[in-house]
């Protein structure tokens, strides 16, 4: 593509090279997603000249510029700027009637405000995404924006569902997402569907399980095959993770160097959130100082780029480092009561249970037994399904201690 781009610079200026361009960088820019990552320079240098070339050309290709631009802003964490393109490349697609790009600005802008802990009205971008989404009508746009629309709204759909409190409906909904991705036959998709079903795994079991154990070593398999340089670092950083939770913290040098590789694509969505997983691990090796470190940073991170998602369950493991080192209980519980806040603001129940969990524990161990009981057991009983997963049976074994 840069060989033919080359090229058309040897070509008189006008409407026609700068045709021909536009449809090269569009092009570009979806090798370069593929290869480089979403938030890499070079990829937004792509979208952003295909921005300008569009300009004054072909509106359904600006909309698309625009959408490229725009997911290129957002990864970066520049969410202000990422939701000002895809507004106006979504008003400018209903006007035309261009249901395609329609379901792309629905499902990215869900993207955006997943990030920015508003979970509830995520979940409706992404239902309205996958309710206009139509397969038959599907015409290769993925070749210039990334992973196929309908793949993305479902997994973000099955991530929203999980920080809602259902973790069968949303390992359904990844499932679902692999299996489009499987069926559109395209390998970049399959990647994003596979890398997000293993965090609804993660989520749900906090530790190795086969599903996840098969979702990684698919993920790895097929990045390093196709050079998805991004998915294939998260991909390591996973598999050496799960060696952590079964009993071997050396494989925490794997998982940092896994992820200091994603962080050269510039990637800054959801940051506090991979770094609420190396805390986790470090914890698990038991690296508490680490730990406590890595979660202020992470704070810190998502104050900067106002992306709330994982701050509750930041807190609630604050306090849990707090407990262990230093046995502090009322700072503690501070940290808990704050986790609990921001879970019920959001509407993030999973976190919610969780935090009521660890201060219902502190309570426990304080001889405040009824107290502890009062708090849990309600935000418990809320929950209809996922009976299986860690934070309700772990929930479970604490209130049955409690009675």
């Amino acid at each position: 593509f840069r060989k033919a781009i080359a090229l058309l610079e040897t070509r008189p200026a006008g409407t026609e090279r700068d045709a021909g361009e536009l449809t090269l960088q569009l092009a570009l820019g979806a090798s370069l997603i593929a290869v480089r990552g979403y938030a890499h320079a070079q990829t937004g240098a792509a979208y952003g000249r295909a921005a300008v070339l569009a300009a004054t050309g072909d509106t359904a290709q600006l909309g698309i510029a625009q959408t490229g631009f725009a997911i290129f802003h957002m990864t970066r964490g520049e969410l202000e700027q990422a939701t000002a393109l895809l507004t106006e490349a979504l008003a400018s697609a209903e006007a035309r009637g261009d249901r395609q790009l329609v379901v792309i600005c629905h499902q990215n802008l869900g993207g955006i405000e997943h990030y920015q802990g508003k979970i509830a009205s995520s979940l409706a971008y992404c239902e309205r995404a996958i309710a206009l989404y139509d397969p038959a009508h599907y015409d290769g746009t993925v070749r210039t924006i990334g992973a196929n629309e309908g793949v993305s709204a479902q997994s973000f759909a099955a991530q929203n569902l999980w920080f809602l409190g259902r973790p069968d409906a949303a390992l359904a909904r990844a499932e679902e997402a692999v299996a489009l991705a499987r069926r559109v036959a395209h390998p970049f998709s399959v990647a994003v569907a596979l890398y997000l079903e293993a965090v609804v795994h993660w989520n749900r079991h906090r530790h190795d399980t086969p599903a996840l154990q098969e979702r990684i070593a698919e993920l790895i398999a097929l990045s390093e095959a196709h050079g998805f340089f991004l998915w294939r670092s998260l991909g390591r950083a996973f598999a050496a993770g799960m060696r952590v939770t079964n009993g071997d913290p050396a494989a925490l040098v794997e998982v940092m160097e896994g992820l200091a590789l994603a962080a050269e694509t510039g990637n800054q969505l959801g940051t506090a959130g991979i770094m609420l997983f190396l805390a986790e691990l470090q914890r698990a090796a038991g690296q508490l100082a680490a730990a406590r470190d890595t979660v202020s940073s992470a704070l810190a991170v998502a104050t900067q780029a106002e992306q709330w998602l994982w701050e509750a369950d930041l807190r609630r493991l604050d306090g849990d480092l707090l407990l262990a080192m230093r046995g502090v209980a009322d700072e503690a519980a501070a940290r808990y009561d704050r986790a609990l806040a921001i879970a019920r603001a959001q509407g993030a129940r999973s976190l919610e249970l969780r935090a009521a969990t660890s201060l219902a524990r502190l309570r426990r161990e304080q001889g405040r037994t009824s107290e502890a009981r009062d708090l849990l057991a309600p935000i418990y009983a809320t929950f209809t399904e996922g009976f299986d997963t860690r934070d309700l049976i772990d929930a479970k074994a604490l209130l049955a201690e409690l009675t």
